[in-house]
């Protein structure tokens, strides 16, 4: 009977002590914040402490509803003090706000128990205007208006009087309109007498319809020391502590286009600047001999996208192959600078004079609210006939005085006649004789001249890579205005004709395709068609010679010509 009853006791005590074990527990999950009142973008420090020792967390989901949780850090704690030892695990969480206004901490629960709520009042105040804070940001817009597709310059500066750890921010997005970052930079400045440091970003934004248009607030997020941190590992180091700054939202109006620019491409803009380039000096033009022209325009402030192509045609006397334009972007901290470049290459058909027309480009000058133009002027060449025809001069005969008698008149025609005869025979003699000797000289400073130097902006490579862009876009103009500069370079000579690659190359086979794409381009009856692709892999071929090898002489060519 006594051991059934000390059982029972046992029974009774053991169920108690688990009972006020578990009262004890439930009292001593605690959790608190290191404030209950912040502004947007601050972070709050969340404490979550149990008086007791394990290896498991508590459910902490419930946070994300309302926070973003940066950090976690979990920490257990043992202590002995007049014979009485002590031990708690607690939590520490660093929370983001994802809204402002009043929001709650919510309960968290541990193995059945549930801590208290706590409510927290985060401020709408904006980061821009504290700047007694170690950290802020500035937003600064240039206008508070512009016309749809002018550039907008934003700058975002970021003030610190504290070392910053790391520094990023998200990408700035903007509803209807692109966005381009144009700079970055850092430098120092003296706030209320206290040194900052001051990283400055700068966007180009292009408003692509009229309107309101919203800059959005951009979200900055650093990380500073903070030598109170808990975890700290020794006194002396750092810890740091993570801080979120936002901008200050912008509205800027969107002018629409003005109705009286009229139909023409629509280029806002403070200045359109036009530029061109010869490939050779003007001096020089040979009727049937391309010459190539490029135009340069530039305009601040818009992309070269926003460009539009020139307007140039063939004209009296000459033809025209304009190549694919070249698009480039400049950027800076004045933002952007596009330039649009156009190759043409200006084929003459005649000797004598051709006028290229003047190119006007139509502009929006933002800064005066006015219609602009931008004018190339026009230019007139002075054209050399064709290098193989000949012109031979024939002298007029004098008229018979009338003072000479019937007598003479009826004994002098024959010998006049043959007079006439032998001088134009004479003529023709040595116009031929000086022909021949002209051509031989010039063969000989095409075989013998010593290799001229290299340019650095004309490398064979790149030289030879147009060759095959071109040969793919079947441009047999362009095709031919580049192997003349290819030659050059690959043989370290000037080579101003197709019939001076055939001396120089001394290849029976090439000389006879560089017949076929001159006659192609230029023989009267243009009905040759030439294999661009056949003719790029003979000089492939070619280019297997190591570079300036001198070439073997050969026979100069015969007129391109002949025969056709």
């Amino acid at each position: 009977m006594i051991p059934t009853y000390y059982s029972t006791i046992r029974i009774l005590l053991a169920v108690l002590f688990c009972l006020a074990s578990t009262v004890t527990l439930a009292d001593t999950l605690t959790a608190s914040v290191d404030r209950n009142q912040l502004g947007k973008g601050e972070t709050l420090e969340l404490l979550v402490q149990l008086d007791g020792q394990t290896t498991s967390d508590p459910d902490f989901t419930p946070l994300n509803d309302d926070f973003e949780v940066l950090s976690q850090q979990r920490k257990n704690k043992f202590s002995i003090m007049n014979g009485n030892s002590t031990s708690h695990t607690e939590w520490r969480l660093q929370l983001l706000p994802k809204q402002t206004g009043k929001l709650q901490v919510p309960s968290l629960s541990f193995k059945g128990i549930v801590t208290k709520a706590i409510t927290l009042q985060v401020e709408d105040r904006p980061q821009t205007s504290t700047s007694n804070q170690p950290v802020f940001v500035e937003t600064d817009v240039v206008k508070s208006s512009a016309y749809v597709q002018e550039q907008l310059l934003i700058t975002f500066r970021i003030n610190a009087s504290t070392n910053l750890q790391s520094i990023s921010s998200e990408e700035l997005m903007i509803k209807n309109a692109s966005v381009m970052k144009v700079s970055e930079n850092q430098y120092q400045k003296q706030i209320n007498g206290i040194n900052h440091l001051v990283i400055e970003l700068k966007y180009a934004v292009f408003p692509e319809s009229s309107g309101d248009l919203t800059i959005p607030s951009l979200r900055f997020n650093t990380v500073i020391p903070d030598r109170r941190d808990p975890y700290s590992n020794s006194f002396f180091s750092r810890g740091s502590k993570r801080l979120f700054l936002y901008s200050e939202e912008k509205k800027i109006t969107i002018k629409p286009r003005p109705t009286s620019y009229g139909t023409v491409d629509w280029l806002p803009t403070t200045a359109v600047s036009l530029s061109e380039r010869w490939s050779r000096p003007l001096d020089e033009l040979v009727a049937g001999e391309p010459i190539t022209r490029t135009i340069h325009v530039s305009a601040q402030g818009l992309t070269s996208a926003q460009l539009p192509p020139l307007d140039i045609n063939a004209g009296d006397g000459f033809k025209v192959y304009p190549d694919q334009p070249q698009l480039n972007d400049d950027v800076s901290s004045n933002g952007v600078m596009g330039t649009r470049s156009e190759s043409i290459a200006i084929v003459p058909s005649r000797g004598g004079t051709i006028t290229l027309p003047p190119i006007t480009v139509q502009w929006w000058d933002t800064a005066s609210n006015q219609i602009r133009e931008t004018v190339l002027e026009g230019k007139t060449l002075s054209i050399k006939p064709a290098e193989n025809t000949l012109s031979v001069p024939v002298p007029a005969t004098e008229t018979s005085s009338k003072a000479e008698t019937p007598l003479m008149e009826k004994q002098q025609p024959g010998l006049a006649f043959w007079l006439l005869v032998i001088s134009n025979m004479l003529l023709l003699g040595m116009a031929i004789i000086f022909l021949i000797l002209w051509r031989g000289a010039r063969k000989k400073a095409l075989t013998e001249s010593p290799p001229a130097e290299e340019s650095p902006e004309r490398k064979e490579a790149t030289l030879f890579k147009q060759l095959q862009q071109q040969t793919k876009s079947n441009n047999p103009c362009a095709f031919r205005e580049t192997l003349l500069v290819w030659a050059s370079v690959r043989w370290q000579r000037p080579l101003v004709t197709l019939d001076d690659v055939a001396i120089v190359a001394n290849d029976p086979l090439l000389t006879t395709e560089l017949q076929t794409l001159d006659r192609a381009l230029y023989s009267p009856d243009a009905a040759t068609i030439i294999d661009l692709g056949s003719l790029l892999d003979h000089l492939r071929s070619l280019r297997k010679q190591p570079m300036g090898e001198k070439q073997p002489k050969g026979n100069h060519l015969q007129s391109l010509y002949a025969g056709s």
